[in-house]
């Protein structure tokens, strides 16, 4: 409590319910609330008999939104609040600007990108938004109540690659890196070409556009000029027909495409890719700048072509026969030949067999009875007949 000339005549601290209670003489005065050295309230009152004055504190509560560069909404970020005053006294206080100064407490956003700090004194604050790294800060002067809108750095990443015809490539790899050289991440364009993040960290970078193993582009993207990119890549259709010597589509034919390298163009590389061709004999490929041996297969039928491809190209193949296969065609069957013929004469050769030793088993019967041999001899001749029957399938042993 403070007379008119600023002299502190009274002074107390709150009751759990809030009340203070003090004697006066009549007179005019001004009631002070601190918190610590901070002012918190202040209100002049008119002391004439007992009375119950209220004096409404400086608290407020701030509501605080987080957006992207492009306006929407940043869910799941972490918000900190900072005091930024330094009381040394009542009258003599420092606001930091270049540093962070007592944390107060944190919060996450919604899914709206909102969060609230509720039951703030007046004074300055910092207010930081962190996902993962700082992405956005703002200082304010809370005298009342307040909404504030930070815009973070951040913004929605679309990366389009297409090829010199304005054909979309999917299955690319592309690799981004922040100015230090750190990969940032790697993903793969999709079914239309590209890349989508959402909420991703606005900065430059260096991209790299790695195609089948080559690297077709690399550059510098910036998210603070732009959000959306759309690369052209030096890349080119290559379709090829395949026709038979008759001028007929292959179907189904393997194409097996490589890389010539090497100062004329002459040393094989890598295969790219292996491929079959449609219904139509058609197959198509996307492939860099560069020359290129295509060879295609088909049973007895072979081809190959050399391209330069320096723009969308369409040839045609037309193949020829392979004589080594067309011999082993020829050649093959007859030793096959040869050896069915064989079975087929011992499956003609067993049942003669059969009928002569069945013929010669009877005779021998006949002898005996007519005693014409010898029953040891029969006896042995019999045994001799009636096994080789066996063995041949055509009587068992008595």
């Amino acid at each position: 409590m403070h007379d008119l000339n600023g002299t502190v005549v009274a002074y107390g601290v709150p009751n759990s319910t809030g009340h203070v209670d003090l004697k006066l003489p009549e007179g005019v005065y001004t009631v002070s609330v601190n918190h610590g050295y901070r002012v918190v309230g202040r209100r002049k009152i008119n002391v004439t008999e007992p009375d119950l004055f209220i004096v409404r504190t400086w608290v407020y509560n701030l509501t605080v939104e987080c957006v992207d560069l492009q306006g929407e909404p940043l869910a799941d970020h972490v918000v900190y609040l900072y005091d930024q005053l330094v009381f040394h006294s009542l009258d003599n206080f420092t606001v930091i600007k270049d540093g962070t100064g007592r944390i107060i407490g944190w919060n996450k956003t919604d899914l709206n990108g909102r969060t609230s700090f509720n039951g703030l004194w007046n004074g300055t604050y910092l207010l930081k938004v962190v996902s993962g790294e700082p992405v956005g800060e703002a200082y304010i002067k809370l005298q009342g109540h307040k909404n504030i809108t930070i815009e973070c750095n951040k913004t929605r990443l679309v990366f389009r690659l297409v090829s010199a015809s304005g054909e979309v490539i999917s299955g690319a790899a592309v690799y981004f890196y922040d100015s230090e050289g750190n990969l940032i991440f790697k993903d793969y364009t999709d079914e239309n070409g590209c890349i989508t993040r959402e909420s991703f960290y606005a900065e430059r970078y260096v991209v790299d556009v790695v195609w089948e193993g080559l690297q077709v582009w690399t550059g510098i993207v910036d998210l603070h000029t732009n959000d959306e990119w759309t690369i052209e890549c030096p890349l080119y259709r290559l379709r090829v027909r395949v026709l038979d010597p008759s001028g007929e589509p292959i179907r189904n034919a393997l194409v097996v495409v490589s890389r010539l390298q090497g100062r004329y163009g002459r040393l094989k590389g890598e295969v790219l890719y292996r491929e079959k061709t449609d219904e139509w004999g058609y197959v198509r490929v996307l492939l860099p700048t560069g020359r290129y041996e295509v060879r295609a297969s088909y049973g007895i039928y072979t081809g190959v072509i050399v391209v330069d491809l320096l723009y969308d190209m369409d040839e045609v193949m037309t193949c020829s026969m392979n004589m080594t296969a067309l011999f082993l065609t020829l050649v093959m069957p007859v030793p096959l030949v040869a050896l069915i013929f064989v079975l087929e004469r011992k499956k003609l050769k067993k049942p003669l067999e059969i009928r002569k030793y069945k013929e010669m088993l009877s005779k021998l019967e006949n002898l005996y009875e007519n005693g014409l041999i010898e029953y040891k001899l029969y006896r042995k001749l019999r045994d001799e007949y009636e096994t080789k029957l066996m063995e041949l399938g055509g009587r068992m042993m008595r």
